[in-house]
């Protein structure tokens, strides 16, 4: 039997054929915003070793076998479909969990839905990247990245960060995932 690989690079135009509950994707925006995070990111995640895990801009939770993902937005957190992402650059990663630890992940992220985006924690988030992590992040609301964290954790995953002081990077860098 072959083994399927940790990620697939989709690049514009392509898409992933058969996700599973419980995966992540790890998405490249090109918008000011996705830019902006990513020289925050950079500012964190500076030695060599570490900068191809900057490559991200925003993350979301796979939650269904058709496609549906819960991610944070502008809006909160909502119920979208992988293929919105279908013009844009995104790495799937496919997670070795169990179908337990699967559908607690997707519960959790399910529980979080029409909770709303945290632009303070965002901010916060900035500050403390720019201020050398010497501020110690609240753990409150949902940016992408703590949604996604949090529900991994309820599957069993553990990180070496609190997921409010989490970014794309970490994520990445946890599943070796890179450009």
């Amino acid at each position: 039997m072959m083994s399927m690989p940790a990620y697939v690079h989709c690049r514009p135009g392509e898409t992933i054929s058969r996700p599973r509950p419980g995966d992540i994707i790890l998405v490249r925006h090109k918008h000011w915003l996705g830019w902006l995070i990513r020289c925050f990111v950079r500012i964190r995640h500076r030695a060599p070793e570490d900068r191809p895990y900057t490559y991200w801009s925003h993350v979301a939770l796979v939650v269904s076998h058709t496609g549906k993902m819960v991610e944070v937005n502008a809006r909160g957190v909502v119920i979208n479909h992988i293929r919105q992402y279908r013009e844009c650059d995104y790495h799937y990663v496919w997670l070795d969990l169990p179908d337990a630890g699967r559908k607690a992940a997707v519960q959790f992220a399910r529980s979080c839905l029409k909770q709303k985006y945290s632009l303070r924690n965002f901010l916060l988030l900035a500050a403390t990247i720019v201020l050398g992590d010497r501020v110690r992040m609240p753990d409150s609301g949902h940016g992408c990245v703590s949604l996604v964290a949090r529900a991994l954790q309820e599957a069993g995953i553990r990180f070496d960060r609190k997921p409010t002081d989490m970014t794309p990077a970490d994520l990445a860098k946890r599943f070796g995932v890179t450009p």
